[in-house]
């Protein structure tokens, strides 16, 4: 600076160089980079150039005192500005920090220092006016005191660095402990699947309201913060299957659901944190009015943050949708907040929450749709807004002739014969679209856990009657959370079981569920990986919703009182009759060989004589035509009620044309009868024949074979009229 007052611009600059370049190269300190060594030195010398050249232009050739003492002052105010600029704009460019921030922080402190050093120069200017060589003289007590002025400033720089230092370290550890909040909030976002993006917007709304309310502290707002984040973490300690049931909670399911908020007070209280975080989670469905839980606080006991989280979590969730409601707009979701206001809610916080929600949503909607999309979302997503996956993915058009078949096959069982007799064979017959090692139907028994009721293939007899709580094993989790599973290893179905099950290596399962109720889980094991397709999915769960009609009415008729069986309206056997004593008929007839026929009586348009005549009218004719068939037959035949409008007939030792020529006895008859006792009915009346074994080896199959028969067949039984019609 001396220098560069009393011999000018150029030997400055030279001075300056030399200086710069040597403390940089020789300095007893860490070594510094290339590239510093060449900034402090450019940036230097260019100060250097700036500053003799503005106190020349302000002092020019005057002598006065007073002339360089404002010249020296104006020399010191540019190299500051010029030095402390270029050196914060360089650290804000290292640290990614605001310059001004750094230069307000770490330059401002060095003033005093360069004042000091423009004191000094000015001081060596003057004596040398007077003495050019005085200065030598003084310049070791000026040495000391730029010297000293020189220590003061490499503390407060080495000082300043460990601050900017201390703070990059804090602002490092500022964006972990925030990555690792929203890490917490999206796991808690995965485990209650359907509420993707809630927690953002809660962050959004309760910083908007807590600044609204004049909340200033910045531990208070992070502590605000955070639990809008984790608000819901409690939720992890939740069974997934009640956090996305799509209907009414149960009273024990809501009661396990109010435990998530002293759990996420449990969990954030292991984290310490420097705020009342958990305090705020544990409070977030207290009640204005008392009434909420976990504590029953009332009114301002309860915290402003804690209040806030409760007023923005509750709209979010009503304006959103979940599984048990649809979505609202803005203004009805409003509307429910302010009638709950002063009950649930605090009113002052509703109060500002509706005057600036417009804006707040708005924010909230877009930090919302700017959240990550991490790949294992999909596999907790709903297929479909009701949130149960789809049962069927195939297209009607598409569906095989044989499942057609079955469909129309269970419908006219349902309700009359017993799933441990149908469901084998329906599961012969699909067994082209649905192939496996072993197949096992669990369905949910009277304590609440899945049992294996019928099994077909390998290791049946090891299978049969074991059993899993819902939720545990491939099957369990099926049936817990009414979702389909393939191509993963069935090991966990089988623990427990005594057995080597090693072969079996690849599992598909989908749920049977009948009108939203939960009955258990189909179950196919293969001995290949990752044998099992989407079109195997899809041919299944059609398998598992054929079935399921006949669960429920098995399950109802085991619950009934009534043991009788025998129809009231007809006095005849139930369909269940056939199902006990078919197998034993059926046996004798394979072992003698003998033939053995079954007759299937259907009035077609009963139902719309029952809507013209009513009810008792229909009865009345089903015990007409019963009683006109029971003479027919001899004592060894079966004669049973099937279905809600027919009759089936079992006939040991009988032939095919023997069963048509008996066929057109019973028609003569009926005829006759209906005829005679009722006047102004036509009846719509069909059979179908089936014998065994050419149709079938089992009741089961013979029957179908008749009922398809009516269908397909071409061949007229004779007959006197076309109102009362047998067809084989």
């Amino acid at each position: 600076m001396a220098i560069g007052m009393i011999y000018g611009i150029a030997p400055c600059v030279v001075a300056t160089f030399c200086h710069t370049f040597l403390i940089s190269v020789f300095a007893k300190r860490p070594k510094i980079p290339t590239h510093q060594i060449v900034f402090n030195v450019s940036s230097t010398v260019c100060v250097a150039w700036l500053y003799s050249f503005v106190y020349h232009k302000m002092v020019g050739g005057h002598d006065q005192i007073l002339d360089l003492v404002v010249g020296s002052a104006i020399l010191t105010i540019t190299y500051f500005a010029a030095n402390s600029s270029l050196v914060a704009i360089a650290i804000s460019w290292s640290i990614n920090e605001s310059a001004t921030k750094i230069w307000a922080k770490t330059m401002m402190p060095l003033v005093i220092e360069f004042s000091a050093s423009a004191g000094i120069a000015t001081t060596f200017v003057i004596l040398h006016r007077w003495q050019e060589f005085l200065p030598i003289v003084l310049a070791p007590l000026l040495g000391l005191v730029w010297g000293y002025h020189q220590q003061n400033r490499s503390r407060i720089i080495a000082n300043n660095a460990r601050i900017m230092e201390a703070e990059k370290h804090l602002k490092e550890q500022e964006d972990l402990y925030l990555r690792t909040v929203e890490s917490l909030a999206l796991a808690v976002d995965a485990k209650d699947q359907t509420t993707y993006g809630h927690i953002r917007r809660v962050r959004v709304y309760a910083m908007g309201l807590a600044r609204l309310c004049g909340i200033q502290d910045p531990d208070e707002l992070k502590a605000i913060e955070t639990g809008a984040l984790l608000h819901d973490i409690g939720k992890l300690a939740v069974d997934d299957f009640i956090l996305n049931k799509p209907g009414k909670l149960t009273s024990e399911e809501f009661e396990k659901i109010k435990l998530h908020a002293p759990a996420g007070d449990e969990i954030l209280q292991q984290v310490r944190f420097p705020f009342p975080v958990a305090k705020y989670v544990r409070c977030h469905h207290e009640r204005w009015d008392g009434n909420g839980y976990p504590d029953g606080l009332k009114g301002e006991e309860i915290p402003l943050g804690g209040r806030i989280l409760s007023v923005v979590d509750a709209f979010d969730a009503i304006r959103f949708s979940r599984p048990y409601k649809l979505a609202m707009t803005t203004e009805e979701a409003l509307e429910v907040l302010r009638s709950e206001s002063g009950s649930y809610f605090d009113p002052k916080l509703v109060e500002l929450l509706v005057e600036h929600i417009h804006e707040l949503e708005e924010q909230a909607v877009r930090e919302s749709e700017n959240a990550p999309e991490l790949s294992f979302r999909k596999y907790f997503q709903p297929d479909h807004p009701g949130g149960v996956a789809p049962m069927l993915a195939v297209p009607a058009t598409d569906l095989p002739t044989e499942f057609v078949r079955v469909a129309e096959f269970c419908n006219t069982m349902s309700g009359y014969f017993e799933l441990k007799d149908v469901f084998p064979v329906v599961l012969n017959q699909l067994e082209p679209f649905l192939p496996y090692s072993t197949c096992v139907l669990y369905l949910v028994n009277e304590q609440g856990r899945l049992e294996a009721v019928s099994v077909s293939g390998r290791h049946a007899p090891l299978l049969r009657g074991h059993g899993m709580n819902k939720g545990q094993g491939i099957s369990g989790w099926v049936a817990a959370y009414n979702r389909p599973i393939r191509n993963t290893g069935p090991e966990l179905d089988f623990i427990g079981l005594a057995g080597d099950f090693s072969s079996l290596t690849d599992a598909l399962s989908v749920p049977v569920v009948y009108e939203g109720e939960p009955l258990g889980a189909l179950s196919l094991y293969a001995q290949e990986k990752g044998f099992y397709t989407q079109e195997h999915q899809d041919h299944l769960q059609m398998l598992a919703d054929l079935i399921a009609p006949l669960l429920v009415d098995a399950k109802k008729r085991k619950g009934s009182e009534d043991q009788d069986l025998l129809d009231p309206a007809t006095q005849i056997h139930r369909i269940s009759y056939l199902a006990a004593i078919a197998p034993r008929l059926l046996a004798t007839a394979a072992a003698s060989k003998a033939p053995l026929a079954l007759i299937y009586l259907e009035i077609k348009n009963l139902s719309q004589i029952t809507r013209l005549y009513g009810g008792h009218q229909g009865n009345s004719l089903l015990r007409r035509i019963a009683n006109c068939i029971k003479p027919e037959l001899r004592g060894t035949d079966t004669l049973v009620r099937y279905g809600n409008q027919g009759f089936v007939a079992l006939l040991p030792g009988m032939r095919e044309q023997q069963a048509i020529h008996c066929a057109d006895r019973l028609r003569q008859q009926i005829r006759r009868e209906v005829t005679n006792a009722v006047q102004g009915i036509t009846v719509d009346f069909k059979a179908g024949i089936a014998v065994h074994p050419k149709d079938g080896a089992t009741v089961t199959a013979l029957l179908q074979a008749a009922l398809e028969s009516i269908k397909s067949a071409s061949v007229e039984i004779p007959q006197g009229d076309n109102i009362i019609d047998f067809r084989h």
